[in-house]
């Protein structure tokens, strides 16, 4: 995020430490994926800016590997069968249209929406309606048949998707930590979104009590829950202030987290412009203002040519 590569390894991990907890991984062939490289499932903390990542840039063969061989494909998409999960993709849906009343938009008219690493297609055929056109795009070829089988459109290449713009919605659920080249991909949004178009996206908050806690553990060499602190797939770990600095870094306008807009949701949508801005102030002051079983942070902001 600020280029410098001053860093201090703060957690370590071992094949046997990701795939205790993680069930979807095949411990075999996560150690098969990883051999050699094992000194490498470390995060490290940036001197300069406090974020979270991986150093480790790891290799196609062995991202393959993982995503591929590794994940037992079954017990993942039986996670989009989670009614939790519907529910939290629902919220994010309502949160994405209320914005877009806020921004002046009355009817459909024709929205495009982009859902960037759309999985299995939960969202995409949540957000697929009439006056909506939604476009997949993931890397997967599992995902991208079962997501074809369920009658949505998915490219498989960034032409495709550069074709299909531009567009009023970028969305990215739970993709930007896995990405080694944020940058790329930031810029591709920027170019495919229209003037004032909606950047939208979910990842994990290191100021969630799961993570701090857990953090803590390894910091003390105890066994610890790592359910989805992974170095190979999760490379960044954002929070609040670092979430906004690459908003900044890329010309995105914050609008809002998605805390602040569901409390707002008690109160008439023309005020909620006010108790927006003051709740996110609340937030930028506060370091932990994620309780509960909160794990990940949801982003609104505005493309600003």
């Amino acid at each position: 995020m600020c280029d410098s590569n001053d860093a201090d390894i703060i957690m370590r991990f071992t094949p046997e430490l990701l795939s205790a907890v993680n069930q979807i991984y095949t411990l075999w062939e996560l150690k098969n994926a990883v051999k050699g490289k094992e000194n490498l499932l470390t995060y490290s903390k940036c001197k300069r800016c406090k974020m979270i990542y991986c150093q480790n840039i790891w290799d196609d063969l062995t991202l393959r590997q993982v995503y591929q061989n590794s994940i037992d494909h079954a017990k993942s998409k039986d996670k989009i069968l989670s009614l939790q999960k519907r529910l939290e993709l629902t919220r994010f849906w309502n949160n994405i249209l209320r914005i877009l009343i806020l921004s002046g938009k009355k009817r459909f008219n024709g929205l495009k929406v982009i859902d960037y690493g759309c999985g299995w297609g939960d969202f995409s055929e949540l957000a697929q309606g009439f006056g909506v056109d939604v476009l997949g795009y993931d890397e997967d070829t599992i995902k991208i048949e079962f997501f074809k089988k369920r009658g949505l459109k998915v490219a498989t290449n960034i032409d495709e998707l550069k074709s299909f713009g531009p567009v009023d919605v970028f969305a990215m659920i739970s993709v930007l930590e896995h990405l080694q080249d944020v940058e790329y991909t930031l810029n591709l949004a920027k170019e495919l979104l229209r003037p004032n178009g909606l950047l939208v996206f979910f990842v994990m908050d290191f100021r969630s009590k799961y993570i701090n806690k857990n953090v803590k553990k390894l910091k003390n060499s105890l066994p610890a829950l790592t359910k989805i602190l992974n170095p190979v797939e999760h490379v960044n770990i954002y929070d609040y202030k670092s979430v906004r600095s690459t908003l900044k870094r890329y010309n995105f306008d914050f609008i809002s987290t998605g805390l602040a807009l569901n409390l707002t949701e008690p109160f008439l949508i023309r005020n909620s412009m006010f108790i927006l801005n003051t709740l996110n102030k609340i937030e930028w002051l506060s370091a932990r203002i994620i309780t509960g079983k909160g794990l990940g942070i949801s982003v609104y902001a505005l493309n600003q040519k």
